[in-house]
């Protein structure tokens, strides 16, 4: 690499004298700093991106120019600078360096244009030739499918799933967004790169704390990268010899982690397609990978972290909210059938939460028909819960009783969400109040959960949640947007 900066710098401002506009207007302020990118010390050429990167005046300009005229190192330069900026100055000079011969300067680019907002990425390309469109075009598709997995990943680390949970997703084209979602929900391996992307910088990011301490945090900060072999094993259900090999580059207990991780992005991408509008061919893929799963069985280890069952409860729920009901309903027949033997059993109340089906399947019950829109029935379900439960709790003792107490705050939580979907906020935030006093604590969530949106916008719930929640969650009240 020839360090010719003089040169380079007498021919910029050669030019940019004779043809005016903002170089020639900042050119002083930038000349001092544009040398040092051509320096052989990697130190000065990132000191120098950094002082360039401060200027507070608008120099989207004069990168452009200096772009245009500068060698391989410099341009490289110049592209941290407009990404230390958060500029898309030179989107269409990344673009176009995307098939340039120097890996170098095509990792870099990829670096700036990853930066940059999806909305950011409209380089001008008519002018491209077929090499750079089609290296345009790969990394476009590869652009969507991380942050597809971004959002998919994040919702990974939510304790519970909302309505318009996806909504951000909406901005990308209907028809490539249910693509790339079906490509997910059936494993596909063009998801490897995607995904290994989103899941090492979901990582990285900082979190709250009581997040970090929670089992998918954990999980994904073992899987991050190792999504490869996970996607090529759950794609067909079987192994092969190129499986095996990814799996000893990334580790047992990193695949094992990675496939657990996979399977609940399969179901929040299915979980997204409901917001999708209904039609036929979308119905008939869903009822394709539906029947697959039936007879698809993982042998041990993997049968204890690829739980196809959630995949196929999202299918029946997506289904259902395009009009066809008739696989939830036959779940939530057999979860109520589950109900009815154990009141004819009589069984004891002071047996645990953890072993009383009948408890567990209304749960489930009121959550099936939350996420399929019947609101009404839901509210109704959990209300019924409230109260069945509250006559255990007269009679119980011991540990029994404090089991008891935690179902009920999660039965509390979940009608409130049922009641502000619906509008009804005063009753929400009794229910929320209700929920804390039998013990329910993750305040943090409850400022998240999108299904409480209603409830948390009145006043009566700032000043309650201002009152109960601890400080350090207290304050966030009034950070949100």
């Amino acid at each position: 690499m020839s360090y010719t900066s003089p040169r380079f710098l007498t021919v910029i401002f050669v030019l940019s004298a004779l043809i005016g506009g903002p170089l020639s207007a900042q050119r002083d302020i930038v000349k001092r700093e544009l040398p040092e990118l051509a320096s052989p010390s990697a130190l000065e050429r990132a000191q120098a991106a950094v002082r360039l990167a401060a200027i507070k005046e608008d120099i989207s300009g004069d990168l452009r120019v200096a772009y245009k005229f500068a060698d391989a190192e410099e341009r490289m330069g110049l592209l941290q600078v407009a990404q230390l900026r958060h500029e898309a100055a030179l989107v269409s000079q990344a673009a176009e360096a995307l098939s340039s011969e120097d890996e170098r300067l095509v990792a870099e680019a990829r670096d700036y244009l990853l930066s940059l907002s999806f909305d950011e990425m409209t380089p001008e390309v008519a002018d491209f030739n077929a090499d750079q469109s089609a290296a345009w075009q790969e990394f476009q598709d590869f652009r969507i499918r991380r942050d597809i997995a971004a959002v998919l990943l994040a919702a990974h680390l939510k304790p519970g799933k909302f309505f318009s949970q996806f909504d951000g997703l909406r901005s990308y084209d209907t028809a490539r967004l249910d693509r790339e979602l079906l490509a997910v929900m059936r494993s596909d391996p063009v998801f490897t790169e995607p995904l290994n992307l989103a899941s090492s910088e979901a990582a990285a990011r900082a979190y709250p704390a009581e997040l970090t301490f929670q089992a998918p945090y954990r999980r994904l900060l073992s899987a991050q990268g190792a999504f490869g072999p996970a996607l090529l094993y759950q794609f067909k259900m079987e192994t092969s010899e190129e499986a095996e090999q990814a799996i000893s580059q990334v580790g047992e207990s990193n695949y094992l982690a990675a496939q657990e991780v996979l399977v609940g992005l399969r179901a929040a991408a299915v979980r997204a397609l409901a917001d999708s509008p209904a039609n036929d061919e979308l119905s008939s893929q869903l009822n394709e990978t539906y029947d697959d799963l039936l007879t698809a069985v993982p042998p041990p280890p993997l049968a204890r972290v690829i739980d196809l069952d959630q995949v196929r409860v999202e299918l029946e729920l997506t289904l259902a909210r395009f009009g066809d009901s008739s696989l939830l309903e036959a779940r939530i027949e057999n979860l109520r059938s589950q109900i009815d033997r154990v009141q004819q059993a009589k069984a004891n109340v002071n047996m645990q939460v953890a072993s009383r089906p009948d408890l567990i399947a209304q749960n489930e019950i009121a959550h099936l028909m939350l996420r399929a829109g019947d609101l009404k029935g839901a509210e109704k379900e959990w209300s019924d819960a409230v109260d069945s439960t509250r006559e255990m709790l007269r009679e119980v003792e011991g540990r029994n009783r404090s089991s008891l107490s935690s179902y009920l705050a999660a039965v509390f939580y979940n009608l409130a969400c049922a009641q502000s979907l619906q509008g009804k906020v005063s009753k929400a935030l009794v229910s929320l109040k209700e929920a804390v006093r039998y013990g329910y604590k993750d305040f943090g969530w409850m400022l998240e959960d999108g299904d409480l949106y209603q409830v948390r916008e009145t006043g009566s719930f700032e000043d309650w949640f201002i009152d109960t929640a601890p400080p350090a969650i207290a304050d966030r009240l009034g950070n949100r947007p």
